[in-house]
């Protein structure tokens, strides 16, 4: 086999490899996660609120602590947006807690607004108090 033929082929046969490992991991996690955090970028233009929405859910089996003060904590920002809050409260709602985090950017660009998730959920049995590493970015237009 000429050498940029054979080159060709191990490029698509480890690139078919990386691919199957990345879906095994993906479907392992889902399988086995307890929570779901996804996270809504904001953007708006320079000077006008703009609002980041995280929502975490709960995996089969699980179930929000509703006496819980469920909160993303330590928020902070790189230059150029300001935070409304450096703790924001969560809400229970469909079964899953919803953070908004409002934010006003004070200079062109992309910027990030990072913080730690505080949460707790139950299977039925005992309670588990989490803390996961919150990150966002917030786009603002002239």
């Amino acid at each position: 086999m000429p050498r940029a033929r054979r080159q060709v082929v191990t490029r698509r046969v480890s690139s078919l490899a990386l691919a199957l490992v990345a879906l095994t991991g993906v479907v392992c996690a889902g399988a086995e996660s307890s929570f779901v955090i996804s996270v809504q970028n904001a953007s708006a233009r320079v000077g006008e609120k703009a609002v980041i929405v995280a929502k975490i859910s709960m995996g089969e089996g699980f179930t929000i602590t509703d006496s819980y003060r469920h909160r993303i904590i330590k928020l902070s920002a790189s230059d150029g947006v300001e935070l409304e809050r450096s703790v924001v409260p969560g809400s229970v709602q469909d079964s899953g807690i919803v953070f908004t985090v409002r934010a006003t950017p004070k200079s062109a660009g992309t910027h990030t607004v990072h913080g730690v998730f505080r949460f707790s959920y139950h299977n039925g049995g005992e309670i588990d108090i989490r803390a996961a590493p919150f990150e966002a970015t917030v786009t603002a237009t002239e």
